[in-house]
């Protein structure tokens, strides 16, 4: 495997990713709103805060850094749109690592990747199921790029990405993305080179959001 440091596009999902699966207790009590000082009230923005903190891009408040830091979904659209980075649903194809936003900033999450005419995302604070923006967890979530909940994305200003990543064997595959690729190498979609597999961690994405949109049943 061909291995590069991360972007912070990259990073920034890969710190949600890990947290998906984990559960708030009673009344929002959650250990982010423990971390940002504010415990006990709807932390969906404070999800995004924390995991810009992990890798580096919050900045001190919610009018600075790549990621403001704010506990107000509105805070969002407001800091990004003053930078001419703010896009509303229809007008542009999310990338992994953007914001987007939902309802009436009501909600928000981590785009994770698109594919299909679908989007997925890691959101805090929400459910398995329906639009909940006080929900019990963190989420993956995946609904259409025109579901009518989508207002629009913040595209941070992220570091730009070094050299990529490129898996060469099956063994060297996530383990989110090793089902996907064993299914194509079955059907003859995927038959590699002279190297190997050779596929980048941005196309291992793109196959693995194909898959789940149903593209190779």
């Amino acid at each position: 495997m061909e291995v590069k440091q991360l972007s912070q596009r990259e990073d920034i999902v890969a710190v949600a990713a890990k947290e998906i699966g984990y559960k708030e207790y009673q009344n929002n009590n959650n250990k982010y709103g423990v971390w940002y000082g504010m415990n006990n009230q709807p932390w969906c923005a404070i999800f995004v805060s924390w995991c810009a903190a992990q890798i580096g891009v919050l900045g001190a408040n919610n009018q600075s850094g790549i990621i403001p830091r704010t506990a107000w979904v509105p805070d969002y659209q407001t800091y990004y749109s003053g930078k001419g980075l703010y896009r509303p649903k229809g007008s542009y194809t999310p990338r992994p690592g953007d914001i987007i936003l939902y309802g009436s900033n009501s909600h928000v999450g981590l785009v994770e990747g698109c594919a299909g005419g679908k989007g997925g995302t890691i959101e805090g604070n929400t459910s398995a199921n329906g639009n909940s923006s006080n929900g019990d967890g963190v989420y993956r979530r995946t609904r259409s790029l025109t579901d009518s909940w989508i207002k629009g994305y913040c595209v941070p200003e992220y570091e730009e990405e070094g050299d990529e990543v490129r898996y060469q064997k099956i063994s060297e595959i996530p383990s989110w993305g090793k089902e996907t690729v064993e299914k194509l190498i079955d059907k003859g979609i995927i038959q590699g080179n002279t190297k190997g597999l050779d596929i980048s961690d941005d196309m291992l994405r793109v196959l693995v959001w194909n898959d789940r949109a149903g593209l190779y049943d």
